[in-house]
């Protein structure tokens, strides 16, 4: 693969992502779960197809998608990017962790902190949860 420049930097925190990564959208997992939903169909695909790797992708995502619908998921990201002005990143790690409160979304997602406010914070919180539903 290709090698980090010495002089790019690359810190999550400030959402520095690399040269690699300027122009890449984060995905929630419910949107990873989709695509590897639609590649399963259309390449009729079987779990023991995948390696393992893939296998344990597959299981994750199962597992930590907890949208209820594709629409749900889209309609969660656009709005916490569009209204709330969230990075892809941020969006998708509020999606993916639905922490409950600013606090904790603060600790998980350190480039909030200074951004947003709390309640801003806050209200992103209450966004996840009415798209992800009572699962």
């Amino acid at each position: 693969g290709k090698r980090k420049k010495a002089d790019e930097q690359v810190d999550v925190t400030q959402l520095l992502f690399g040269e690699d990564f300027k122009d890449a959208e984060a995905m929630l997992n419910a949107e990873v779960k989709t695509v590897m939903d639609s590649v399963f169909k259309t390449q009729e695909l079987e779990l023991d197809d995948l390696n393992e790797m893939m296998q344990n992708t597959m299981k994750y995502v199962e597992t930590f998608g907890r949208f209820q619908d594709t629409e749900s998921t889209t309609s969660c990201k656009l709005e916490l990017m569009e209204e709330k002005k969230l990075h892809s990143f941020e969006a998708a790690c509020m999606a993916n962790l639905a922490p409950a409160n600013a606090d904790e979304a603060k600790r998980l997602i350190p480039s909030l902190s200074g951004r947003f406010t709390d309640e801003d914070i806050h209200q992103c919180c209450e966004i996840v949860t009415r798209f992800r539903g009572n699962r």
